[in-house]
């Protein structure tokens, strides 16, 4: 019984925080975009934000650069990029 209260109590934890997460890889997002004096306007960092798994979220909101987007980023992360900021 006590496993079973442990386990449900971990998952719970664990979505709750999945939870409190959401919008932060968007407002991530915006702000890099504005920092490039670049705009939104269709909405492609909810986009990205939506199309990322939890695990690609959590390393999206660790990079801190250019170069490490470049190193670190998953393929599921770059193709999601294309997909959301699909080239003019």
């Amino acid at each position: 019984m006590i496993k079973k209260t442990l386990i449900a109590s971990i998952f719970a934890s664990s979505v709750l925080a999945s939870a409190a997460n959401a919008g932060e890889v968007a407002e991530f997002c915006t702000a890099v975009i504005d920092e490039m004096g670049l705009e939104d306007p269709d909405g492609g960092c909810a986009c990205f934000e939506d199309y990322l798994s939890d695990e690609d979220q959590a390393l999206y909101l660790s990079l801190e650069s250019e170069d490490d987007w470049d190193a670190r980023a998953s393929d599921d992360m770059k193709n999601a990029m294309a997909a959301c900021f699909p080239a003019p």
